[in-house]
């Protein structure tokens, strides 16, 4: 009885330690984390074209279009809510536009020849359709793209950016130059969001697109010259307004009222300019040039559900609800409840 007592005590000793080297060993990681997506390069007729693919090849491919300027390294400031947007199935996908990044300037290409680039990527990973995401200057590159290939493009979402620049006064003599080159040399007042913006409750990420503005002005020997931003900036108004009469795709409209860079004709205009698509407007009063970033959550919530679902956050919890079913209401705000909850 007492050696059973005796064995029964040295397994539970033995149990309990083989226990506590397994626990030691889970502690040690099987990978390492992730630092970001990892930039490739594709060489097309002597071409090189850089660009980022993030998600599973089975997700939904979004292509992404980032704003004036930047490099395709600025996708990586959707990356606070990769986690989530891999749980709905999307890969994101963005292409780096001429001069900026790793990308050497070259005063003939225009916005047809960046959409060319696009496909190029997306015929080189075998896929077809898509949907297009573009954010503040890149809105008008995002428009080229869906005017050239219409029939490739399932959805068009279009935050905190113009319908159209080439018929504007903003546009003569230079103005648009004028009125950003003194910004655009210094990278801290380029990317640089207000105080009261909701992006700073994201850890890092201000920083991150300082990073991403220095990028774009201080390497490929470019030290501050702003010639690839003028010529970018001068395409904006070469180009004219776009033929849209062929995009059918559905097209998504995020506006702040509140933003600086845009006008209530401005989000007006949208339906006078992509006469065929239906346009859906989520139009957020107060709000600024940011939408982009404060409503990721419910872009991505668009792509995935074509636009029939709404995320809101009702008393502390998360909900997808009918667009047709929202109602008015003080107990629940637009988005993820961390908003609210990093604001508190």
């Amino acid at each position: 009885m007492v050696k059973r007592k005796i064995l029964l005590f040295v397994a539970i000793v033995c149990l309990f330690f083989y226990i506590s080297i397994a626990k030691s060993e889970d502690y040690y990681p099987k990978s390492f984390d992730s630092l970001g997506s990892t930039v490739k390069s594709l060489i097309i007729n002597e071409k090189v074209i850089n660009y980022i693919d993030d998600g599973k090849k089975t997700n939904t491919p979004v292509v992404f279009i980032s704003g004036v300027g930047t490099s395709v390294r600025a996708s990586r400031l959707l990356d606070f809510l990769r986690s989530f947007r891999e749980e709905l199935g999307l890969r994101l996908i963005s292409i780096e536009r001429n001069g900026f990044g790793q990308t050497l300037f070259n005063p003939l290409n225009n916005m047809a020849t960046y959409s060319q680039d696009i496909l190029d990527i997306l015929d080189h990973l075998d896929i077809d359709s898509f949907s297009l995401f573009g954010i503040s200057g890149g809105g008008p590159y995002a428009a080229k793209l869906a005017s050239i290939a219409p029939e490739r493009i399932e959805s068009i979402h279009m935050a905190a950016t113009l319908p159209v620049l080439g018929t504007r006064e903003r546009c003569n003599d230079g103005q648009i130059y004028n009125i950003y080159k003194d910004i655009f040399k210094y990278p801290m007042k380029y990317f640089s969001f207000p105080n009261d913006s909701p992006i700073h409750m994201i850890d890092g990420f201000q920083d991150t697109a300082y990073d991403d503005a220095s990028r774009t002005f201080y390497i490929n020997g470019q030290m501050a010259d702003v010639s690839p931003l003028d010529h970018e900036l001068t395409l904006y108004c070469d180009e004219g307004v776009i033929d849209t009469n062929s995009i059918k795709a559905p097209l998504y409209i995020y506006a702040g009222l509140s933003d600086p860079l845009l006008s209530n004709n401005d989000i007006n205009d949208w339906s006078i300019y992509y006469p065929n698509s239906d346009v859906i407007k989520r139009v957020y009063p107060g709000e600024g040039h940011d939408v982009q970033y404060r409503h990721l959550d419910q872009i991505l919530i668009d792509i995935k559900y074509k636009g029939d679902k709404v995320l809101i956050c009702n008393n502390g919890q998360e909900q997808l609800i009918r667009s047709s079913d929202l109602k008015l209401s003080n107990n629940y705000h637009y988005g993820l409840c961390i908003w609210n909850k990093s604001s508190n």
